[in-house]
């Protein structure tokens, strides 16, 4: 029989293995987004290429078996871009995008927990994982981030699901809140959806990856800016939800709605 998750609300519920279990720092003014010495940059060229591109390669390829579909949309590009994602994997959503963005370097939208662990937050940062805000002011110091991202030609990557449900075979609703950073930089969206395959020989393994990539989405700057959140949110989800369908994704892991708090 499979795993069986039952939910209640798809906006919300988080399955992560780690949910509950890290405290969330706050992310103040005082947080370093930005970077601009020069050994910052030879540390990030010598851990973030040097090191941890190939050990990402490694894992993505043996342990997921991951293949990426129309990775050209990305290496097309000029400039920089936006990469939304369905948030199905625990630490692989921490590898998954540098793999479907390269040769581009790849940032990492993260919930304030992934700079919670002391002793790592500043190789968090090396590795490009860019952490909400949690303060007015350092809203403005991520915001800032992110046009360097784009300036710096390089995929942030976003999960607009906000949760973990581990190896989720379809796309969930989210919100249209996230969309505000490619309209402000005027920047383009890329869709991507992980979808699974079950494996050939060993059936009952966990899923194998392919992602899917769209092309480019760019904002429409002649709507106001609510009105660009929810077209491109809208163009996402449907590129997201429709290649996962028509891909058959396999469900390794079931989740059933329930409509109160007892599970049937």
């Amino acid at each position: 029989m499979k795993t069986e998750y039952f939910y209640h609300d798809e906006l919300n519920d988080d399955f992560a293995s780690t949910n509950g279990k890290i405290g969330k720092d706050t992310v103040d003014g005082t947080y370093p987004y930005s970077h601009h010495s020069v050994l910052w940059k030879i540390a990030v060229f010598v851990i973030y290429r040097l090191l941890v591109t190939p050990i990402v390669w490694l894992y993505t390829k043996l342990w997921l078996g991951i293949r990426v579909k129309n990775r050209k949309a990305i290496q097309k590009l000029r400039g920089g871009c936006f990469l939304y994602l369905n948030h199905t994997q625990n630490i692989a959503d921490a590898f998954i995008p540098s793999i479907a963005a390269f040769p581009k370097r790849t940032y990492v939208v993260t919930g304030p927990e992934a700079v919670s662990i002391k002793g790592i937050r500043h190789l968090v940062a090396l590795l490009g994982g860019v952490p909400l805000p949690t303060t007015f002011k350092a809203a403005k110091n991520f915001e800032t981030k992110l046009k360097e991202a784009m300036d710096e030609k390089a995929a942030v990557t976003i999960y607009p699901e906000a949760h973990i449900w581990p190896y989720c075979n379809f796309v969930r609703r989210f919100s249209e809140k996230s969309f505000s950073y490619p309209y402000k930089t005027n920047s383009p969206v890329i869709a991507g959806v992980v979808v699974y395959r079950q494996r050939r020989i060993f059936k009952n393994a966990h899923p194998a990856v392919t992602v899917w990539l769209s092309d480019p989405i760019y904002p429409d700057q002649t709507l106001k800016e609510r009105e660009a959140r929810l077209k491109l949110r809208d163009e996402t989800y449907g590129f997201m939800s429709r290649t996962a369908k028509e891909q058959e994704s396999f469900e390794y892991i079931r989740y059933t709605k329930v409509e109160d708090n007892t599970k049937p």
